[in-house]
């Protein structure tokens, strides 16, 4: 049987219809000759995850196909890996492949080599697409313009219009900028804590960015970026120690003027800390904090060492694991009468007086037999319901997977819709593609935890747990609630504990 296959990823009036491609491939073969056609509308070419090119490939493998022909190599694929690919198996299948506008024949072997040169090169067209994008990117940083996102703490983003279109800078927020000013003060030169200045703004009613509660990670935060910080020499030192690449002499730094520093992040950090490799411009606005004052607070930041509470904790298991239901900030266990048992308090009203929670939120010893049931009840309904939930986790597994493809092709489509409009790389780079990414990898994430072989770890670790329970001193106890335990939110009259791998207890 003959197959053919088309794929359209948009509808643009320069892009040929699906229908265009499938008359196209039916004028290779003899009037009459039965076909099986196999359209994709709306799938990008980036990856061979497309419905019905799957069920193509499932044709292939049953035997049902011996020819296929496409209009264009690129519909079946962009990638010279998955291409190599997918002619190995449609040679292992005795499978040919025919192209339209290319007249490529796989059935000889320059035809097969031709075809990977054309791929190769239909490859580099792609990747130097996406190099131009980034390079443009990171020219815009190197003239001046702000590179997207929300703008810094105390600053607001302004537009200007230029021969070269709409340029995005920084001004000083006239709402926020004395916030942003008193917190350096406060940190370099009253000395205060980063938890002390949090407490401070919670219990003045200052709103903290996008109107949240402040806490320490939110001031460090705006304390390490240094568009408030005028440049100067030492500045400039400070940060050519720290391996950053500069976009400018350091003779422009002697004015005073805010910096832009930019970089891919390594998500792996707890905290924005290692700025090796980044990038740092002079920004046209001027900067509201004294260098000396800047680098006063980078000093004390630095000297800050980011403690992991669960490593040394020998209170309880529960550590990092528990929540403020109201606030959701962290709760801490404190010894009460002398020691002979511990309640649990909020630190958001603690710390950061941010929470309007009433007295204590329950001893620790029943918080923690009530999780060891929970967990004991956990691992009971698990083994149960394993197998049951083999085939519910395959349909899940596929949603999401589908799901990240769709994200997938929205990105590709963005980054190609970019790489012809500078207006349109800044709108969609700098906002909608990074909202994608960051919504696929959540859903990456999850689909990670949903694999089998962690089934397996799980299965394992939860075996006969309620008789091996007492056996198991604080930190293995830490790290069995950290396997099944995204947290647990604490109430006055319960508790809700968000599980990582959810089905039904009951």
């Amino acid at each position: 049987m003959v197959a053919i296959y088309a794929r359209q990823s948009i509808d643009k009036k320069d892009s040929i219809s699906i229908d265009t491609q499938i008359e196209l491939c039916k004028r290779q073969l003899p009037d009459g000759t039965p076909c099986v056609v196999y359209p994709d509308k709306g799938y990008s070419g980036s990856n061979i995850n497309r419905p019905e090119f799957q069920r193509l490939l499932e044709d292939v493998k049953a035997g049902k196909i011996d020819r296929i022909i496409t209009y264009r190599l690129d519909r079946i694929s962009r990638s010279v890996l998955d291409f190599a690919n997918l002619v190995d198996l449609f040679n292992k299948h005795g499978v040919s492949f025919n192209s339209t506008q290319e007249q490529f024949d796989t059935g000889t072997p320059i035809g097969r080599a031709m075809l990977t040169i054309v791929m190769t090169f239909a490859q580099l067209e792609r990747e130097t697409i996406q190099i131009r994008i980034r390079d443009n990117y990171y020219a815009r940083g190197e003239k001046g313009m702000y590179l997207g996102g929300p703008a810094p703490f105390g600053f607001r983003k302004t537009e200007i219009r230029t021969e070269q279109g709409r340029l995005k800078l920084l001004e000083p927020n006239p709402d926020t900028v004395e916030t942003l000013v008193r917190i350096f003060r406060m940190y370099g030169e009253d000395m205060m804590s980063l938890c002390g200045i949090a407490k401070q703004f919670n219990s003045e009613s200052v709103w903290a960015p996008k109107g949240n509660h402040w806490d320490s990670s939110k001031v460090s935060r705006i304390l390490r970026n240094p568009a408030a910080a005028q440049s100067s020499a030492e500045l400039y030192h400070y940060y050519r120690n720290r391996g950053i690449r500069f976009t400018n002499d350091i003779a422009d730094f002697a004015f005073g003027k805010g910096c832009y520093l930019y970089g891919k992040r390594n998500s792996n950090q707890r905290k924005y800390t290692d700025v090796s490799g980044h990038t740092l411009s002079l920004a046209p606005h001027d900067g509201v904090i004294p260098a000396e004052l800047f680098l006063k607070c980078q000093e004390r930041l630095d000297g800050n060492q980011q403690i992991d509470n669960r490593k040394r904790s020998q209170i309880t298991w529960l550590t990092g694991l528990i929540k403020c239901g109201k606030c959701e900030h962290a709760a801490i266990p404190k010894s009460s009468n002398f020691g002979r048992y511990h309640n649990i308090y909020c630190s958001g009203k603690v710390s950061y007086n941010c929470c309007d929670v009433e007295g204590n939120l329950g001893r620790l010893d029943t918080v923690e037999n009530a999780v060891r049931d929970r967990i004991f009840l956990w691992a009971e309904r698990y083994s149960a319901l394993r197998s049951e939930n083999a085939a519910v986790n395959t349909q899940e597994r596929n949603r999401l997977s589908c799901r990240m493809e769709e994200l997938d092709d929205s990105i590709h489509r963005l980054i190609d819709m970019a790489a012809e409009s500078g207006e349109i790389t800044s709108r969609y780079l700098d906002e909608k593609v990074s909202q994608l990414e960051k919504e696929r990898c959540g859903l990456e994430e999850e689909l990670n935890h949903m694999q089998e072989g962690r089934q397996e770890a799980i299965a394992k670790e939860v075996q006969d747990i309620e008789t091996t329970w007492d056996s198991l001193d604080i930190v293995g106890k830490n790290r069995i609630a950290e396997l099944l335990i995204s947290r647990i939110l604490l109430f006055h009259d319960h508790m809700d504990i968000e599980w990582k791998y959810r089905f039904d207890l009951g």
